[in-house]
């Protein structure tokens, strides 16, 4: 991780909250990425795999971040999640989040069409720059496999440095897999690494790591801030990696929209996008009382 570079800590993945119509509900979204911030979270990340992402039209998560942005958000601490298969839509956002004034974008490759190669990857984020008219906003490459079907080892990411260069200023690893993520800190000295996975954090961070991009802040911020700082016992640690094994056990995003509901009293908060489908009323007690919220 560079020196002085303020690109660290914790970015809250923030979920999205919608209406009935399966709208983004713009005010409680805004809404709560600043109580995020205000708890502790250095950045917020809006429309990643969390804030479900994939299920939003380009010109819904361009539509959100303008009116965020209009509306008074503090858009230099966002890092908004780029989840899109073709070059024009990852470019239109790209290109709205330089505008915006944006920290940064976390990209994911593109899904579906298994890529031929690294140089398949590297193809289509050099595309994505340069449909974007080669704005100079700083990228995170996203490592999820699970869902992309990409694994950032250090050939890849090499080779997308080499077609974006300086852009590349970071990696989000999602894997959980702690050797891996320091096998990404120890290769890649210059860039910040996140790990996605509370359970490996403060490993990650004392070996030179940036800190986390992850859910279990839109529940628990400054718990998660606690944890990246490492002055923590056993029992705090502990803690975290039960929550995240319940919170991913039950559905991830789900879950994480149910307890927002119930933290908020507001149901509707727990309305997800489909397919996915909500938590049952039996369930979702039951994790109310196993997360004590």
């Amino acid at each position: 991780m560079r020196k002085n570079t303020d690109l660290k800590g914790i970015v809250g993945a923030s979920v999205t909250p919608i209406n009935s119509s399966y709208e983004i509900d713009l005010e409680r979204l805004k809404n709560h990425c600043e109580k995020l911030l205000s708890q502790g979270c250095d950045f917020i990340s809006v429309f990643g795999t969390t804030g479900e992402g994939a299920s939003f039209s380009a010109q819904q998560k361009i539509h959100a971040l303008r009116e965020m942005s209009a509306q008074g958000m503090d858009m230099s601490r966002q890092i908004p999640g780029i989840i899109a298969s073709s070059i024009d839509d990852a470019a239109a956002l790209y290109k709205v989040a330089d505008e915006l004034g944006c920290r940064a974008a976390l990209i994911i490759p593109p899904y579906y069409y298994p890529p031929s190669g690294d140089k398949g990857v590297g193809d289509f984020y050099e595309a994505v720059v340069a449909a974007a008219g080669s704005p100079d906003l700083d990228v995170i490459l996203y490592n999820f496999p699970v869902f992309s079907g990409v694994a950032f080892t250090p050939a890849l990411v090499k080779e997308v440095v080499s077609r974006l260069g300086h852009r590349v200023v970071g990696i989000k690893d999602s894997t959980g897999d702690l050797a891996g993520g320091l096998e990404l800190v120890s290769s890649f000295p210059d860039l910040s690494i996140f790990t996605g996975d509370d359970r490996v954090l403060t490993r990650l961070v004392s070996a030179g790591g940036a800190g986390m991009i992850g859910g279990l802040p839109n529940l628990f911020p400054a718990d998660s801030v606690t944890l990246y700082r490492g002055d923590v016992d056993p029992a705090f640690e502990s803690r975290a990696a039960k929550r995240i094994e319940l919170v991913d056990g039950l559905g991830g995003l789900i879950a994480l929209k149910a307890m927002l509901a119930e933290t908020y009293n507001l149901p509707s908060f727990s309305q997800t996008m489909p397919p996915l489908l909500g938590l049952s009323n039996d369930v979702r007690a039951q994790l109310k009382v196993e997360l004590e919220l």
